[in-house]
């Protein structure tokens, strides 16, 4: 689990306080003070099974920005080292920090870690940093106590840290604290009893739609109120599971209108956009799950729905949330990775065996009618938001028709590749498709100082839970070495037991932050969206015209929506019009009625044995 983070921001007021008789302050002396320094940090666990050389050596000599002599301090009681202390500054950043803070421990409990934190403090600020930071955890307290009473401050900068620090609260009786953000600008005010407020949740979709409602079950920031389903089938399922505290719809008009603050559209994948620009339009913010729009009038109607309404347009890409590309995210935004240059994502299924229930064994269904890049977003998607790169242009390329897609009714290619240039020049590499032969769920990036990649085809494990990383200590050292990368976090056990990999969890948990006004949730708006879901569409342009490279628009920009006001475009006959385009780019597959019969055979065995 994440440490807690404090920082002390240097417009703090500071007085110097006086040292009791008999103690002074004094500075490392790399020929004789090695073991006395791990004297001062030996109780607490700090060193663990480790020597003292080793010990020394992961705290004090892989920091290349340490210089021992000058920031390694001690507090001294008649001339013995009792407690120690290092204060170094990151020259990238010009951030400060408290590092390795401990008091020998036959002198404990005499609150001396105070005139630590006084000494450090001092001796930074008289480098002028930005802020000062440290990390501890809540089997400290004592210290963390101490550093709160010296002017450091909480940080929101990991998943369940607000909770955390709550918790710490009330379990030692602190009425009030100011946190902040991991900019050190300021985040919230939390009180002791304050009870977190509930973000009311309607659902469109009570079939897929149950996985947020179980979300809202065992969450302190979401509650159920409302449920929308064009079937009476799933409303009565739902119905049995959360009774009369729930209102229920069958009629999308009516349910809008109810009392909630954020709609999570899980109907059919061909109809979010027109159902997220009514809940925006109607003041809801909105969880969309995939895709965001089929085709690019939907685009820009969606756009100036979100900037028209001034409300929240959330995407669920669940895969981004899963363990290894949430870390990969997290590494490449903190530096470790340097510059992003090349991403590889493979989400492939072999639908065969199941398709009569994903299509229902209708033959004019979205699914079977869809083009193999339209579910482009799970292998894409993390890679976007790994790269926080916008992409520019994109070449798309199909596999050839073959007997599983004829076999499953389904008129799209089985699979397709997507080959993108990001804005800084970087190039993805995404693959995807429902008629693979075997199913396939990989990440692989590179950045200048390293590499990094998930485990391979881990379908029974629901989820990219593995990673592996070789990181250099600096760009152009070649000193990385592959290590198995911890992924878990402060949410890891909450996350447990939902699909994707726990991805679902975190994807309900950071939108419910965000509406409750947390600035740095880690959330897809509506323009990061369609960064991820344009380079499908766009892709299927550039397979119809045998691999031609595409440029792909950015929609933030008014002028170049202009251009694409009426563009229908796309496989779906209600939406396209007369711009209706065929489902694979090569062949226009003709599919007897005779397979759907026997679709349909499968469908009603499957519902009459699972009543």
């Amino acid at each position: 689990m994440a440490q807690l983070k404090m920082y002390y921001l240097p417009e703090t007021p500071f007085e110097e306080e006086a040292l009791p008789e008999g103690y002074s302050y004094s500075k490392y002396d790399p020929e004789k003070d090695l073991h006395k320094w791990c004297d001062c940090l030996r109780n607490g666990n700090l060193i663990g099974e480790r020597t003292d050389e080793e010990m020394f050596r992961d705290e004090i000599t892989n920091f290349k920005v340490i210089n021992a002599a000058e920031d390694i301090l001690f507090l001294d009681f008649n001339g013995e080292h009792i407690g120690t202390a290092t204060a170094f500054v990151y020259p990238d950043t010009n951030l400060g920090d408290m590092h390795q803070v401990g008091i020998r421990e036959d002198h404990r409990g005499k609150g001396l870690a105070r005139y630590l934190s006084q000494i450090v403090i001092k001796t930074l600020r008289e480098r002028n940093v930005k802020m000062i930071a440290l990390t501890t955890g809540e089997g400290r307290p004592a210290a963390v106590r101490s550093y709160l009473k010296a002017g450091f401050k909480p940080v929101e900068y990991d998943y369940g840290m607000e909770d955390r620090w709550r918790a710490f609260m009330q379990k030692y009786g602190i009425e009030k604290l100011d946190m902040l953000y991991d900019d050190g600008s300021f985040y919230k005010t939390i009180l002791k009893d304050d009870v977190p407020k509930r973000v009311k949740i309607g659902v469109l979709g009570a079939g897929r739609g149950t996985a947020v409602m179980h979300y809202c079950k065992i969450s302190s920031n979401a509650e159920l109120r409302a449920v929308c389903d064009f079937d009476e089938t799933y409303l009565n399922k739902v119905k049995k599971d959360f009774g009369d505290g729930v209102s229920y719809y069958s009629d999308f008009d009516e349910f809008i209108k109810a009392d909630f603050d954020l709609v999570v559209l899980a109907n059919y994948a061909n109809k979010h956009a027109p159902y997220a620009v009514k809940a925006l339009s109607a003041g809801k913010h909105v969880l969309s799950e995939l895709l965001p729009v089929q085709n690019m009038k939907e685009a820009v109607e969606l756009v100036e729905a979100v900037e028209n309404s001034g409300k929240k347009y959330i995407y669920a890409e669940n895969c981004c949330y899963m363990p290894a590309p949430k870390k990969m995210r997290k590494l490449f935004k903190e530096g470790h990775m340097g510059e992003f240059l090349y991403g590889e994502g493979e989400y492939l299924h072999n639908c065969e065996n199941d398709w009569y229930l994903h299509c229902h064994a209708d033959k004019n269904h979205w699914r079977n009618t869809m083009t193999t890049f339209f579910y482009c977003t799970h292998s894409l998607g993390p890679l976007i938001h790994i790269s926080g790169k916008r992409p520019v242009s994109v070449s798309g390329f199909e596999a050839p028709y073959n007997k599983k897609m004829l076999r499953m009714g389904a008129k799209g290619a089985p699979f397709g590749l997507e080959i993108v240039t990001l804005e800084n020049g970087a190039i993805l590499k995404s693959l995807h498709g429902v008629g693979s032969v075997k199913y396939s769920l990989w990440y692989g990036v590179q950045g200048e100082m390293g590499v990094m990649e998930s485990e391979r085809n881990v379908l029974e494990k629901d989820g990219v839970q593995k990673l592996y990383m070789q990181g250099d200590s600096k760009e152009g050292s070649d000193d990385g070495l592959w290590s198995d990368t911890d992924t878990s976090d402060g949410l890891t056990e909450m996350a447990a037991g939902f699909d994707h990999g726990g991805g679902d969890y975190y994807l309900f948990y950071n939108a419910c932050e965000a509406i409750n006004g947390n600035e740095q949730a880690d959330v897809i708006d509506v323009y990061e969206a369609l960064d991820m879901a344009l380079p499908g569409l766009f892709a299927f342009f550039s397979a119809l015209e045998n691999g031609a490279p595409m440029e792909i628009p950015d929609l933030r920009k008014k002028e170049q929506r202009d251009r694409y006001r009426n563009d229908t475009r796309c496989t779906d006959p209600e939406c396209a019009g007369d711009m209706l385009l065929p489902s694979c780019s090569k062949v226009t597959p003709d599919i007897p009625d005779e397979i759907y019969d026997v679709m349909k055979q499968k469908r009603d065995k499957h519902f009459s044995e699972n009543k």
